[in-house]
């Protein structure tokens, strides 16, 4: 850095400053668009709520915006994962909540006549600036894929078709499930309100739809008092530069109102901003000098990075509690290009599998992505990280035990896949879909995988598939539709064509569903029963080659009357999911109506117009 540079760079901040006001400033003159209160149904909304379509978005906080059904007079939050997924069902200004119930229309993994959430509704409401009332509600939580009681008090009522599932009330976060309960079972909870039970004995198992119906009580944090005030002064309550601003007929915000440290809280987070940006570049700069001791400080820097995720990181292990924990990693369940997977038991007796990872270059991105990645997830269909090491060199990841293993043994074995059979390859590629869906669409950020193979899927005791490994995961902004990428990443066979040459196409969500394609067809086993004629060609990898094959040769799989359907239907998605173009694949939400569907109710997709390079690629090992 020029001598001088430091003092010249040190003003910034005041520049910015002055700046930012003069921003908002203009930003409060754009006009004075009415915020007059709207309505759906009988909910009167107003600020901090906004309705879309008819309230500009500045009329609440984005968080609360809501769609209104009119034809049924309902209102929803916009702004989640799934459409008119969280209805309002009243809105009580003064004591800042409103209560709001989760649309359980949708079956839940698949069975039709299940109707009860497929995530923990307090873990999806995480990211909104929400709580669920503790004094309000208790949770209803319904635990399946085990051996229950039974109890017909707990057993829902009518019965769902394809799973035994029991409701239990647990009053509080974390609270423990009956000890009749076996620890295997997975779980979801939904929030419902104390007043909806008429009496102490009634049983959630037999009106539990009714209790998800009558929803959930939820505050926000207080902003009624500043704004009667702003409208006392006869201001209008508006969410401007992230934050509550109260602005005056003239369009401007009241100047002699308390909105004002709205405008000088940005500046001087701008200003602290720019104040940091300006100590990193000193940092860099001394950082090139120091070259040869940046190794030496690279976990002090991993553990300061940690501390800056705060919240999103799990239970951490020492090095001498993994080795307690999988007995002297004596236990090998396999090892995997990033490292090798031991079998272990915490203290409670829950069974986890410890992948302990190759010592990492560079800064440790890719172990810090993947703990960052699984953290932000709550799924069904989403394995679950229950902490990590971090301790020198040393790093691993602990998460639950799958006891059927990986995906990878039953599609690659004639003998195996048909003893689980073609239904439950078709529910297994479901709920994969619905765990990528989830990925997608279900949290603040995206979260792109972008190594979705048959070695990544695990199977719990009952065939329920969970996407694992992140290492390669990388985060974006749902307002980012692409992603910008340095080298291409993935398995070979798997890969899009976009991530390893941009001439295809942009980076983005739409690379998992070309992936997903090639993971259906190779359960299908489109390309297992000539894998030994084609191992060293690099055909194999490109769509227009897999789709020649698989005209020709879907009526030779060992498939019966019974099955063959499923095969086809199958394969037909997983061929539009392989198209070249990533705006000719369907997102993951239409890949589940798809495979739901009755195959005759789906179109041959366009034989792919990718052509094999004559030289052969390169591909990054990271």
């Amino acid at each position: 850095m020029p001598p001088g540079a430091l003092p010249l760079l040190l003003l910034l901040p005041l520049a910015l400053l002055r700046f930012a006001t003069a921003t908002a400033d203009a930003n409060g003159t754009r006009g004075n668009t009415s915020c007059a209160p709207a309505t759906c149904g009988n909910l009167s909304i107003t600020y901090p709520f906004s309705l879309s379509g008819v309230q500009p978005l500045y009329c609440g906080n984005p968080a609360f915006e809501l769609t209104c059904a009119a034809d049924a007079g309902r209102a929803y939050l916009a702004r989640t994962f799934r459409d008119r997924l969280y209805r309002v069902l009243s809105i009580y200004y003064e004591s800042n909540s409103f209560v709001m119930a989760v649309d359980v229309d949708s079956s839940f993994v698949g069975d039709e006549r299940c109707h009860i959430p497929d995530f923990n509704v307090s873990s999806g409401l995480s990211l909104l600036p929400v709580n669920v009332s503790a004094a309000a509600n208790t949770n209803l939580t319904f635990v399946y894929n085990c051996t229950l009681p039974r109890n017909a008090s707990v057993l829902l009522q009518p019965p769902c078709a394809r799973l035994t599932i029991g409701a239990y009330v647990l009053d509080g976060e974390g609270s423990a499930l009956p000890p009749e309960v076996p620890r295997n079972c997975s779980s979801v909870s939904v929030p419902v309100q104390r007043s909806s039970f008429r009496n102490a004995s009634e049983e959630p198992a037999h009106e539990y739809r009714r209790l998800i119906d009558e929803g959930f009580v939820v505050e926000w944090p207080s902003t009624t008092a500043e704004c009667g005030a702003c409208k006392g002064r006869g201001g209008e309550c508006k969410f401007v530069e992230l934050a509550f601003q109260c602005i005056c007929s003239d369009g401007r915000p009241c100047r002699n109102s308390r909105d004002t440290r709205g405008v000088i809280k940005i500046g001087t987070g701008i200003a602290a901003a720019a104040l940091l940006f300006v100590i990193i570049l000193t940092v860099l700069s001394l950082q090139i000098k120091l070259r040869k001791r940046r190794y030496r400080g690279n976990e002090s820097n991993i553990e300061e990075i940690l501390k800056g995720y705060d919240s999103l990181i799990p239970k951490k292990y020492r090095y001498s509690d993994l080795k307690k924990i999988t007995g002297s990693f004596k236990d090998n369940l396999g090892e995997g290009g990033y490292g090798t997977v031991f079998k272990g038991n915490l203290k409670d007796g829950r069974k986890v599998a410890v992948k302990l990872l190759k010592q990492s270059k560079g800064n440790g991105e890719e172990f810090l992505n993947e703990v960052v990645s699984f953290r932000k997830t709550s799924h069904v269909n989403i394995v679950n990280l229950l902490g990590f090491c971090l301790h020198g060199p040393k790093r691993a990841l602990i998460y639950e035990y799958m006891g059927n293993g990986s995906l990878e043994k039953y599609i690659y074995s004639e003998e195996t896949k048909m003893a689980i059979g073609w239904e439950k390859l078709r529910e297994i590629a479901i709920g994969i879909a619905r765990g990528l869906e989830y990925l997608h669409r279900g949290c603040n950020t995206r979260i792109i995988h972008f190594d979705i193979k048959p070695h990544n899927i695990l199977l719990d005791e009952d065939f329920c598939p969970k996407i694992a490994d992140f290492g390669l995961a990388k985060l974006c902004h749902l307002k980012d539709s692409a992603l910008s990428m340095a080298e291409a990443r993935g398995t070979i066979g798997f890969i899009a064509p976009e991530v390893f040459s941009r001439g295809f196409g942009v980076v983005s969500t739409k690379s998992d569903v070309y992936s997903y394609g090639m993971l259906l067809l190779e359960m299908v086993g489109g390309r297992t029963n000539t894998k030994g004629n084609i191992e060293n060609s690099s055909e194999a990898y490109f769509p227009n080659w897999v789709y020649d094959r698989l005209v020709k040769d879907l009526q030779s799989h060992e498939v019966t009357c019974e099955t063959e359907e499923i095969a086809r239907q199958m394969t037909l998605v997983g061929l539009w999911c392989i198209q070249t173009a990533p705006s000719n694949r369907p997102s993951m939400s239409r890949v589940i109506e798809m495979l739901e569907k009755n195959i005759n109710e789906l179109e041959m997709p366009p034989k792919p117009l990718l052509s094999c390079p004559s030289e052969p690629l390169y591909f990054s090992s990271t």
